[in-house]
């Protein structure tokens, strides 16, 4: 069966979604969708950096609703996902999504100083905090960290 890979942005109070507490329900995700390639001027060759893209955005709009770049990985059925408002920044919506399809999460370094970035886009629109001087700064200063799922449910058992 044909999987999607979608971004699921999350408040870092809500890791417990990888084991299924609280579940996502009608969540705003985001994937590569086809206005994101359009707006990127992507080509077939390039589905890695739209992927990259999509993620980077899903971080942005983490950022913006929680204050925090943390951003759950999860490869679902296509019949899961529907459209959202926003589909130039790769925007879905998620009906629902099993722990099962969930793969991964990214999240900020421990330390790094995401404050002054987390301060001005609170509230703001992806594109609205994109052109913030402190948003620009952390994403060119900080790359996401990549946390597989196993780890996160090894630590719940420990």
């Amino acid at each position: 069966m044909k999987r999607q890979l979608v971004f699921i942005p999350v408040g870092p109070d809500e890791l417990g979604v990888m084991s299924g507490d609280p579940a996502i329900v009608q969540r705003t995700a985001y994937t590569v969708t086809d206005e994101l390639v359009a707006e990127l001027g992507y080509e077939a060759k390039d589905a890695e950096d739209a992927e990259y893209a999509a993620l980077v955005l899903a971080s942005v709009a983490a950022l913006c609703s929680y204050g925090a770049r943390t951003v759950v990985v999860a490869e679902v059925d296509p019949a899961l996902v529907s459209g959202g408002v926003d589909p130039v920044n790769g925007q879905i919506v998620l009906a629902s999504c099993p722990v099962g399809a969930i793969t991964s999460w990214f999240a900020d370094e421990p330390g790094a100083d995401v404050a002054d970035a987390a301060a001005i886009s609170r509230g703001l629109t992806i594109d609205q905090a994109w052109d913030q001087p402190a948003v620009q700064a952390l994403l060119n200063s900080h790359d996401l960290l990549w946390n597989d799922v196993v780890e996160y449910r090894r630590g719940e058992e420990g």
